[in-house]
């Protein structure tokens, strides 16, 4: 370790590690986490102050900032904001001190990736680093694959991911991509259903085919046989030209089929059929004709729920379910919001706009039960009410900014118990709420992260801390 607390301590890094930049002012913790750090593996860059933090972070390829939420002139929480602004993508883990948590708390709602407590445990710290630098790795494939163009020339939707839930979602996909397998991509209205069943085709060979998208839900029962597989003039009453279908459109690319589960049952036979012959009957044809179609479907509904009600084809299921996609709803994924808040305001937004901090705050408290579509229609209706070049929480929309208001700070809302005059140990504490919220939701992680306000990453890792997991 150099004796020059303020220089830059550096060792070969790991292939699987990244780069990291502490900013503490206590030249003695410094030293421990840049040694500690180093020792395991890491690069490390450590600065006594904030404002060389904003330099260094501009300066050099950062993948994890580990800051002190205590210190002069720019504090932990100014430079995360301040980073943040930088680049809605900065990995940023606070330290605080012990007792402190409601401002850990308040750090990771502005988008801090994670907190350790003083006194920093050494292997905590670590664990903390891995997951944070893994974090990073992902945010940098999922970024890679939105910037490859589109062998088409044709420019391919952007998916915004920065939480590790819709990362991996986004692995998944290019996993998948270069395969004929049929997919089933399940999530709420609005979480981008169609966004994921285009990357898919675009990250295909079948890329510079078509990609046709029907929603089942939105045609007539009666008209979607013909709409799907084409129909031949005069096969039925009002049938005045011959067309050809989706199927024999997506000839040769890729059909989504949006809102399967609302396919009636004599259409998902013939859907069956489809898929197992590679043929189609046209309405009013006399012979079947083959296409070569790569199947993509959808559904907001519980269809593995419906398959037991005998709603939907077992078989027909297990034919679109070869590869499941699960999207989690915007509450699951809170790390997305900002910065899809920010990307829909580029798009919308006819000059720059800035963005006080007291937005974020707003729209990370939101539930979002239209999910990435509601916070789209938010975003325009704030372009177009708004009284000038910054954006503050009076522009949010009422409805979410009382719901907002009526979270109120930390600091002013009551325990919901009474503190024992003994005391308490509080991460003894910790673990029992969690242990009692899963019992509560028989053990359903994603239910107890939304009754706990966490994201669902960040409920498992306390799991793991806590040896709950099972």
């Amino acid at each position: 370790m150099s004796d020059d607390s303020e220089s830059s301590n550096r060792v070969p890094a790991r292939d699987e590690e990244g780069r990291i930049l502490i900013v503490e002012d206590d030249d003695h913790l410094r030293e421990v986490l840049a040694f500690n750090l180093e020792d395991a593996g890491f690069e490390v860059t450590a600065v006594d102050d904030g404002r060389e933090g904003e330099r260094t972070y501009d300066s050099e390829a950062i993948d994890v900032v580990i800051t002190d939420l205590r210190m002069p002139e720019l504090d932990g929480m100014e430079l995360l904001v301040s980073l943040r602004d930088r680049d809605p993508r900065a990995v940023v883990v606070m330290i605080t001190a012990y007792g402190n948590k409601d401002r850990a708390v308040e750090a990771m709602r502005r988008g801090a990736f994670h907190y350790v407590e003083k006194p920093v445990d050494k292997r905590t710290l670590q664990a903390v680093v891995d997951r944070a630098v893994e974090y990073r790795e992902l945010q940098r494939e999922n970024r890679a694959l939105r910037e490859d163009e589109a062998p088409t020339g044709r420019d391919e939707p952007e998916i915004v991911a920065a939480s590790p839930e819709m990362n991996e979602v986004m692995r998944q996909v290019e996993k998948v991509a270069d395969s004929d397998a049929t997919v089933l991509i399940r999530g709420a209205s609005g979480t981008g259903k169609e966004l994921v069943a285009r990357a898919l085709h675009h990250r295909s060979s079948r890329s510079e085919a078509s990609f046709v998208a029907v929603n089942c839900a939105a045609i007539p029962p009666d008209l979607l046989e013909s709409e799907l597989f084409g129909h031949e003039k005069g096969a039925f009453t009002g049938a005045t030209e011959t067309s050809e279908g989706k199927f024999a459109a997506a000839d040769g690319g890729t059909l989504f089929l949006d809102e399967i589960a609302e396919m009636s049952p004599e259409l998902q036979s013939k859907l069956l059929r489809v898929l197992q012959e590679g043929e189609i009957d046209v309405v009013g044809g006399n012979q079947p004709r083959p296409v070569d179609v790569r199947v993509l479907a959808a559904t907001h509904q519980p269809i593995d729920r419906l398959v037991e009600e005998g709603q939907f084809r077992e078989d027909l299921y297990f034919r679109l379910n070869v590869v499941p996609l699960e999207i989690p709803p915007l509450r699951e994924r809170r790390e997305d919001i900002p910065v899809l808040f920010r990307t829909f305001l580029r798009e919308i937004a006819d000059e720059p706009l800035s963005v006080d901090r007291s937005v974020d705050e707003a729209l990370m408290q939101y539930d979002w039960s239209g999910n990435v579509r509601e916070l789209k229609n938010v975003v325009e209706r704030m372009c177009l009410l708004r009284e000038d070049d910054t954006l503050t929480a009076d522009d949010v929309p009422d409805a979410i900014r009382r719901d907002f208001d009526s979270q109120g700070s930390t600091d002013e809302r009551p325990l919901p118990f009474e503190l024992p005059d003994e005391g308490l140990d509080l991460m003894d504490l910790e673990r029992r709420v969690i242990e009692a919220v899963l019992e509560k939701t028989d053990g359903n992680q994603s239910e107890a992260a939304r009754y706990l306000n966490l994201p669902r990453h960040k409920l498992i890792y306390r799991m793991e801390k806590f040896g709950l997991k099972d």
